[in-house]
């Protein structure tokens, strides 16, 4: 027959606090020892939070304001108030130095004083902005413009070598660009070298929209488009 066996308890055991009483006396001593920590680090996770929502506030705050005064600008420069474009934009540049409202804006600030008529400093204000680190669609445009600003200057070596930069970037104005190339040339009374940029467009892309105005441009040259009968004169 089995039996079980118990061990005899004695009246000292029955004294001593079981484990469950231990672990609540220690968790309580140590609560009342470090409450004040415990209290300060709440506050701290509170404060820390109250901070973040103060920033996130001041960002968004700050995006408004950029935005707002950058819609001003541009509506501004639709409306050809140029003087008042190029403050509105400078103020955005002032206060909002490295939001993309402000990249913007340094890149219409140069529109408005070309559309001004101040080439000099539409050409500064582009060369500056080129020099930047500006998404590749905006930089080909910004070139593409720094181009007309200096063949309208006379400045024929700094066109091309603006329309040549825009032309390298492959994007959505490279034939414009390589054209470009081609006419300045031709201002330059390189006859000989805006024949051939126009022959290399229309070989490299014949069936580009642009390929009438390229054809027009050889004619005017007194030379017949690459594939038809030569006409070139001296």
């Amino acid at each position: 027959m089995a039996t079980t066996h118990r061990s005899k308890l004695k009246r000292k055991d029955l004294k001593q606090p079981d484990e469950f009483m231990t672990v609540a006396y220690s968790v309580e001593e140590f609560v009342q020892q470090h409450l004040n920590k415990v209290i300060l680090g709440a506050l701290m996770v509170l404060l820390a939070g109250a901070v973040f929502f103060l920033i996130y506030q001041h960002v968004n705050a700050a995006k408004r304001a950029a935005a707002e005064q950058f819609y001003e600008g541009f509506s501004a420069l639709n409306s050809k108030d140029y003087q008042r474009a190029e403050m509105k934009f400078d103020a955005l540049i002032a206060d909002h130095p490295s939001s993309a409202a402000a990249g913007l804006a340094r890149f219409y600030r140069a529109i408005a004083y070309f559309d001004s008529g101040n080439l000099t400093k539409a050409r500064e204000a582009l060369q500056d902005y080129t020099r930047g680190h500006v998404p590749a669609s905006l930089r080909e445009l910004a070139l593409m413009d720094l181009g007309i600003v200096d063949e309208q200057m006379h400045d024929y070596a700094a066109a091309i070598g603006a329309y040549r930069q825009a032309a390298e970037l492959k994007g959505p104005e490279s034939n414009n660009a390589r054209i470009a190339i081609a006419r300045v040339l031709q201002l330059q009374g390189k006859r000989e070298a805006a024949i051939k940029a126009y022959q290399d467009f229309l070989s490299t892309d014949p069936y580009a929209p642009q390929r009438e105005t390229v054809i027009e441009a050889l004619a005017n040259l007194g030379v017949s488009a690459p594939g038809s009968a030569s006409t070139s004169t001296p």
